[in-house]
């Protein structure tokens, strides 16, 4: 059975005028929180998911001017990479976070650099591995190999936090990983005053009602949906989206969802601007302009965009012990949370 069987189902049964919108509504909850615990009950197969997680070594950047009381690093040749967002750098023999990268020649951090003024050799740790927005539990973390290979650990033995603090495992030992550690979870809160308004621009976009929400992103990992603001829009109208500027030491970025549910479309997705950004730096602000034209809003559409994941802002980590000594690509297998049933 789809949604909508289920809710007419249920509806019928409970006979309280089922084809109210408010009602519907108030059903499909009720039923996608039952779908959800029936995921999170057990390890059913169909509960479970299988992927592939990237274990990157260390990586030395060379030639990086630190600068006391201030959270920007840079260097003379292009070294930063966007997969350093949210990793650990040491800088003589302190460890700092990189907020984001800005450039190949130029980082921040998440916090002021509290050093001497100098030019450093510095090592990027990518310490921690994050799991998808939609894991509820791992079950098995595994390195594995097309052929048997004595070296290869295969399914790797889960150490608890309490054993790791009790044997004092060192951050710091690199070589082949035998052990998995759970980590922290990473907690993103969502943007709460977006401000998404019309402005008349050309004409042929058609008359549209959309409904439009953020999300606050940071190395990869997002938050929920901020409040969402519905817009009618004339045929000669644009979204206009402006946003305050962020201090660079946050190094979230915004990501900008629509949906337009007088159209069928009921579920949100990522869109670009007019400039083609689809993801909007923290430092800077300003104002962006989004045509979004009806004649978008197609079957392609669905199929192009990136789907909202109704992640609550919370991801799950962990670390490899001893921390990988060159690039390892890692089988994790989960329990997952459901995409809502919303169509």
């Amino acid at each position: 059975m789809n949604l909508a069987e289920i809710r007419e189902y249920v509806g019928n049964i409970l006979d309280y005028q089922p084809n109210i919108t408010t009602y519907k509504q108030q059903l499909d909850d009720v039923i996608n929180e039952q779908y959800f615990r029936l995921f999170n009950l057990k390890p059913f197969t169909f509960a479970q998911k299988e992927i592939k997680i990237s274990a990157k070594t260390d990586i030395v950047v060379t030639g990086v001017v630190v600068t006391n009381n201030n959270n920007s690093i840079t260097t003379s040749a292009s070294q930063f990479t966007s997969d350093m967002d949210g990793m650990i750098i040491e800088i003589e023999n302190v460890e700092y976070q990189i907020a984001y990268v800005n450039t190949g020649l130029q980082a921040f951090l998440t916090e002021v650099y509290a050093g001497s003024t100098a030019t450093v050799s510095t090592t990027v740790k990518f310490r921690y591995l994050d799991m998808p927005s939609d894991c509820v539990e791992i079950l098995q973390v595994m390195k594995r190999a097309m052929t048997l290979t004595p070296q290869e650990p295969g399914r790797m033995i889960a150490v608890t936090r309490y054993e790791d603090e009790y044997y004092n495992l060192p951050l710091n030992e690199v070589n082949l990983p035998n052990y998995w550690v759970p980590y922290d979870d990473y907690s993103i809160t969502p943007p709460k005053f977006m401000t998404f308004s019309k402005t008349t621009s050309g004409s042929g976009h058609g008359v549209r009602k959309l409904e439009l929400a953020a999300t606050f992103s940071f190395a990869g990992k997002e938050s929920a949906l901020s409040a969402t603001t519905t817009l009618s829009l004339a045929d000669t109208e644009k979204v206009q989206f402006t946003y305050t500027n962020l201090e660079n030491l946050t190094g979230l970025k915004y990501k900008v969802y629509v949906r337009s549910p007088d159209i069928g479309l009921n579920k949100f997705y990522t869109v670009a601007d007019d400039a083609g950004t689809a993801e909007f730096a923290p430092s800077g602000g300003g104002t962006f302009t989004f045509t979004l034209p009806l004649v978008n809003f197609t079957d392609n559409f669905e199929t192009k965009q990136e789907r909202y994941s109704e992640v609550d802002g919370n991801t799950q980590r962990i670390r490899l012990y001893p921390r990988q000594d060159q690039d390892f690509e890692l089988t994790v297998r989960y329990m997952y949370r459901p995409m809502k049933m919303i169509d």
